[in-house]
């Protein structure tokens, strides 16, 4: 039990959010932020191999922390919190939120690893542009938008479930 009386552990945001979604909160600002630097260094000044290992280690850093969250979603849930009490039901506006988050969060998690495991069996190594181009060009921007609208919704979530 934290401090203020809900399970899990408190955020540092200053909400009644728990540590993990203040931390994935930040870590979807980060990402957002990265993934555009990464695009500008394949896309503007050709680094293909520092794109691939940025992607993948963003990979593997979003996966690491969305495991964390669940599993603290999964222990504490989030519902209490939302509704600023113990036994309490969540706002309306939050499951709806919750709801249009889940769909681009879903969609994400199939097309995000689905380009880099494609880009991986398909683009030599080091990476340059090739026939798979033709494909990973689409497919990552499409999963780039995907991303940038996981985080948004996220953030819209966590506003109308935690700070209203």
């Amino acid at each position: 039990m934290s401090k203020s009386g809900f399970p899990g552990i408190d955020g540092f945001l200053g909400t009644r959010a728990p540590l993990i979604l203040d931390v994935l909160c930040l870590a979807m600002l980060a990402v957002v932020i990265v993934l555009a630097w990464s695009v500008y260094q394949v896309k503007v000044r050709r680094r293909f191999s520092l794109h691939k290992w940025t992607q993948i280690t963003l990979a593997v850093i979003l996966l690491t922390t969305v495991i964390l969250f669940e599993i603290d979603i999964r222990l504490h849930g989030w519902e209490d919190r939302a509704a600023g009490q113990i036994g309490g039901h969540a706002p309306a506006a939050a499951v709806k939120a919750l709801y249009v988050h889940l769909i681009f969060a879903v969609t994400t998690v199939i097309l995000w690893p689905t380009t880099i495991i494609l880009a991986l069996r398909n683009f030599p190594n080091p990476p340059v542009p090739g026939p798979h181009s033709r494909i990973h060009v689409p497919l990552a921007r499409t999963a780039a938008i995907d991303m940038v609208l996981t985080a948004i919704t996220g953030w819209i979530f966590y506003y109308i479930a935690f700070v209203k």
